[in-house]
């Protein structure tokens, strides 16, 4: 398997990947990294890979000055989409597929940090990444972005506070808001980098979200990785079905 790996913040993809890299090293599989910062130009098409996984990061969708990168990323998506190679989205990754489908991405007005309790849809009792899984999953959030629903797509994970967490467009076009690949050292790294010292946020706030992240992580750590895991090797079987059809083209 050979996916395409779109990393337009600013993080470090093979470091930073987190369950999701480690996943799809476990099956044998390729990520082929492209990073925005280092001015990495996107693949011309879909040819010649498998998959796309869009990760998180920093940046917003609606950025007039990102627009363009954006618009093109979304044109990669639905690419992927109508070739029936799967997608999947974490974080700002899935506000641009939300984008890539015509949905509006704004700000949601506040920092959503942390261990956040999440509940599957009744669309997701049937779904093909989350059947089975617990109604109410307590996953890491870092966001201060949302995005209307895309038109068609299915809702699977809701918040209280941010409706839309998790959704599916056709088959195997996914988007997660929250990062259920995040391990302690991976989360010290971002919050270092985007929040401590940074004076566009209450220092007061951060100190406060920062030293609740221990218990949690103690509390909550291993069911979301066996939630990752989950998720991504049945992810993963959608791509290993696709490929023979596409094979077969």
């Amino acid at each position: 398997m050979k996916i395409v790996a779109i990393m337009a913040g600013g993080m470090d993809g093979p470091v930073e990947s987190g369950r999701i890299g480690e996943v799809v090293a476990a099956r044998g599989a390729t990520l082929q990294w492209f990073y925005r910062r280092h001015g990495d130009p996107l693949p011309a098409s879909c040819d010649g890979y498998d998959a796309l996984i869009v990760f998180g990061g920093e940046p917003s969708v609606h950025d007039p000055e990102l627009r363009d990168y954006f618009d093109a990323l979304g044109q990669l998506i639905r690419q992927f989409h109508d070739a029936g190679k799967p997608v999947l989205g974490s974080c700002l990754g899935s506000q641009a597929i939300a984008y890539a489908f015509g949905a509006e991405v704004m700000p949601q007005g506040f920092l959503e940090y942390g261990f956040t309790p999440l509940q599957l849809t009744e669309a997701a009792a049937t779904d093909s990444l989350l059947e089975g899984l617990p109604a109410t999953p307590v996953l890491f959030e870092m966001h201060s972005d949302t995005f209307a629903l895309p038109s068609g797509a299915t809702l699977l994970l809701q918040g209280e506070q941010i409706a839309h967490q998790g959704y599916r467009i056709g088959h195997s076009t996914y988007g997660f808001q929250c990062h259920f690949e995040v391990t302690p050292a991976i989360v010290d790294t971002w919050t270092r980098r985007e929040l401590i010292g940074n004076p566009a946020r209450d220092q007061q706030q951060v100190a406060a979200l920062v030293a609740q992240l221990q218990p949690d992580f103690d509390r909550f750590q291993s069911a979301q990785t066996e939630f990752a895991r989950t998720v991504m090797n049945r992810w993963l079987d959608l791509v290993d079905a696709a490929r023979p059809q596409q094979e077969n083209r």
